[in-house]
Parts: C-alpha cells; structure tokens; sequence
C-alpha cells in the first residue's frame, strides 16, 4: 500500500492513505484555534462608531506607515487584521507618547512632514481601540497610493557597504566619500538612497569631513525621505570638497548588509554662475550657524531659518533653541522636552523665519552638564518672500 510523507510544525511523518485524511482534517482544526486564539474574538464588544476603514487607516497611513510598512524598520501595520493584533501594543505607544516618534514640542515652529498625532486623532484611535475595534466597509478603503518616480541624479556616490549586527539597538556610522568635483558646484537637494530600509533609522548628509564638518545639506528619515532648501536656495560644495554621511541603525532580527547611496541633484544655474565671488551666486548660497548648549551666536546679517538639525549626547533631556531679537524679544524656536537620540531629526520649518542683523541664537540642553548642539540652515532674507516674521515673548523660565 501506498504510504505518503506529511510535514507538520516542523515533524515529518509517514502515514497511510486512511491516515492522511485525518491529519489533514486535523490540521485544519488546529488552524482554526491558531486563528482564533490571536487578537481577533467574534465576541468582541463593539461600542464604537469609528471605523478602520474609515478615520484610522488614514491616519495610520499619514502618521504610521512610513515606518510600519511591508519593508520598513518596524512590525507591518498594513492590514485591518495587523492593526488589530497590535492593539493593545498601539494603545500604550500612544498613551505613553513613544510613538509616533516625533520630539518637537507644539506651539512654536511648525515644521514639515510633522510626525505626532494632534489630540483629536490620539482620541479617535483610542476610542477605536476602546470600542472594539471595528472594521467597517472594505469599500471605504483609500486607494494605494503610488509611488513617486525617482528622478535620476546629477551624481550618485555609493557607499561603502555597512554590516548591521543582529538585534543591535542603535548604532551609528560615519562614512566620508569623495566627489572628484573640478569646480564649485551649487547643490539644490542631497537625497540618501538606503538599501535596506528595515536598518537604516536616519541618515545625514554633511559638506566636508572630520568630526565635524562644515555643513549639513540633506537628511533621509522613514518620513521624511528629502529635506532641501526652497528654491531657488541652494548650498555651495566647493571643488575637491568630500562629503560625510552620518547613518543611523537599528538590527534586524538577523544580520544585514545595507548598501546605501547619496544622489546629489544640482541646481539649474549651478554651470552658469561665474562662481561665489557673483552677488547674485551669494544671495542664493544656504549658509549655516551651529549653536552650541551653554553658548550663543549672533546673527550678523538678516537672515531667514528654513531648516533645524539639532543633536545631543546620551545624557541630555530636553533642548530648547531660543532667538532674542535687538529689542529684547524672545522666540522659541524648537523646544523637545524629551530628547530621543535613537530617533534623531532634521526639522524643515512649515514657513522659514526671518529674524534682523543683531538677533542671538541661544540653545539650552538639561541638564546644564549634556552637550548639544543645534545646526541652523539660513538663507539670506532677501531671497525668502514667503518667510514669516518670527512670533515673539517675553523670556520664560528654565523648563524642567
């Protein structure tokens, strides 16, 4: 008689014809328990009127799947039924405020891309989770969205490959490439092209080498995949300069290999512009101004914020970047209360601030011991007509 092998939770088994009927019959029982013992019951209470297929997977999609994607850093939040298993997971996250994992304080600059929930979407999560969890009409899903076609570079600069040990909680790399540029050119956006975006938490292009280089000219986060200057803004990266990329990683459940790449995009007067030395050329050249916790630096010439990339050590808590203008005024500009450096960020103000010759940029980390530093993306006030004036207040405490 005829015998057949059956591979089972991981056991193989050799049964007769007879045999084989019921283990399949059985297989299929114990499917159904796996099923149902996960985090979907039909005996659910239902008491809520908000529907995944309503409010949350848009909200998901705007604040969420960035980073809870099919390949991406974290576990897939794609699916009603991948929503629903996390539940109890999404709910602390968010009672807690780790996720999502934005730091930038409301109520002074607002930035792009912003990543945290407003309180309306944090309580209609909350009340989805609380009443059920109910799933609604599949036709009232969004359709997919498509992606955007990547627009081929002026200059690809690969990177060297960079190995990513298993279940490494943060680590970060430094990398210095060269560009073989023979002349200065102007540089309208710096664009990381990760390999693996399952590792790669963030990624920070800077002009020049070292410890610390000159400037910083373009970021990469699951979010915020281009940050640039508005046009027709753009940085000066001189002949022969080289470039250093800062890579942020968190490991996989495996070891992985990442082999990322900068695509440089240069502006479309960059061949034309004799060089620095044409007024024209300077009023356009994004020009930085780093602030350092404990010390101050002064504008010498108006000029207009479009862009904050603030850093810190490990033992640093908040920051708090302020602008006091000539009459005494004071600005927040960027205040995060609970710095995470696993989670760094390149800020791109909503609408960039002018501030007048004379005004002093201070940063502030707690405690008074942590160092920090605050990198500000300028651009001369005169080449931002839609900048804004900076709101201003009276000078505040210390925040704790």
């Amino acid at each position: 008689m005829t015998s057949y092998v059956v591979s089972a939770f991981g056991l193989r088994v050799k049964l007769r014809p007879t045999a084989v009927a019921l283990a399949k019959a059985v297989s299929r029982t114990v499917i159904v328990l796996a099923l149902s013992a996960g985090g979907v019951r039909a005996d659910d209470p239902v008491s809520s009127s908000v529907h995944y297929t309503g409010e949350i997977v848009r909200i998901l999609d705007r604040r969420c799947a960035s980073c809870h994607g099919d390949d991406t850093i974290a576990m897939p939040l794609s699916t009603y039924r991948q929503v629903r298993d996390w539940g109890r997971a999404i709910r602390e996250e968010i009672v807690e405020q780790r996720m999502p994992p934005w730091s930038a304080a409301r109520g002074h600059a607002r930035f792009r891309n912003e990543l945290a929930l407003t309180a309306r979407e944090a309580t209609t999560i909350l009340s989805w989770l609380d009443g059920g969890m109910p799933r609604g009409d599949d036709g009232n899903l969004p359709a997919a969205a498509k992606p955007a076609a990547e627009e081929p570079a002026d200059l690809r600069l690969a990177l060297p490959p960079q190995r990513v040990p298993a279940l490494a909680d943060h680590i970060v790399r430094r990398v210095t490439v060269t560009t073989n540029l023979t002349t200065t050119r102007r540089v309208a956006r710096a664009v990381i092209r990760p390999g693996h975006r399952r590792v790669l938490r963030a990624a920070f292009v800077f002009a020049g080498g070292g410890d610390r280089p000159a400037q910083w000219i373009g970021a990469w986060l699951p979010w915020q995949p281009v940050a640039s200057p508005p046009a027709p803004n753009a940085f000066d990266l001189a002949a022969g300069a080289p470039l250093t990329i800062e890579l942020h990683y968190r490991g996989d459940d495996r070891e992985v290999e990442d082999s990322p790449a900068v695509d440089l995009y240069f502006a479309d007067d960059s061949r034309l512009m004799p060089g620095p030395q044409d007024p024209a050329y300077s009023r356009r050249a994004v020009r930085e101004v780093a602030v350092s916790s404990g010390s101050a630096e002064r504008l010498t010439t108006p000029a207009t914020v479009w862009a904050i990339v603030p850093s810190a050590d490990a033992t640093a808590e908040s920051i708090e970047l302020t602008a006091r203008l000539p009459d005494g005024s004071v600005h927040v500009l960027l205040w995060i209360p609970r710095y995470r450096p696993d989670w760094p960020h390149a800020l791109a103000l909503q609408d960039p601030m002018a501030f007048p010759a004379g005004t002093t940029m201070t940063l502030t980390a707690e405690p008074r011991t942590a160092s920090a530093t605050a990198r500000l993306s300028l651009q001369r006030a005169a080449a931002a007509p839609n900048a804004t004036r900076s709101r201003t207040r009276t000078p505040a405490p210390p925040r704790r």
